[in-house]
């Protein structure tokens, strides 16, 4: 549901027009000094942000095992601080896999079954979002997307 935000007593002033070219345009210019990798995938989100690690899991159980409609969904919250070794290894995998070079979507065409997976980062006042429609038909990741995944997921282990 949208609120509507109302302000009394607003005066309109007069912005230096200096200030206003330097203000952020993108949310990666707003976090110029963190890092920030946000991975989302069917049953998992991941999101490191400087040396945090926060995930939410995903938990199917199924009462009649050829169901495909869960009986209880849970969702997990974790999180962990991670090492300066860490942390530095994933900017080195993004970079030198060369993610930042993806395109912006892979896989399926959207007319088509698909999973959905994204990751998103911003490094070095760069923002990079790839998305990813799973289909097995639709042939394999790109491996730059295949390698900064696989450490992630180790990441929550």
């Amino acid at each position: 549901m949208a609120q509507a935000l109302v302000v009394k007593g607003f005066e309109p002033t007069t912005t230096d027009l200096m200030m206003a070219k330097s203000l952020p345009h993108t949310e990666c210019e707003k976090l110029v000094k963190n890092f920030v990798v946000k991975y989302s995938a069917p049953t998992v989100s991941i999101t490191v942000q400087n040396l945090s690690l926060i995930w939410n899991q995903r938990i199917e159980s199924y009462k009649n095992p050829i169901s495909a409609t869960p009986s209880q969904v849970t969702t997990q919250i974790k999180n962990k601080k991670l090492t300066n070794y860490q942390l530095d290894k994933l900017k080195n995998l993004i970079q030198s896999s060369g993610f930042m070079n993806l395109a912006a979507e892979y896989g399926a065409a959207t007319d088509k079954r698909y999973y959905p997976y994204s990751i998103s980062v911003c490094l070095d006042n760069q923002e990079k979002k790839v998305f990813l429609r799973s289909n097995p038909s639709s042939g394999k990741s790109p491996e730059a997307f295949r390698v900064v995944e696989d450490y992630l997921q180790q990441l929550i282990k």
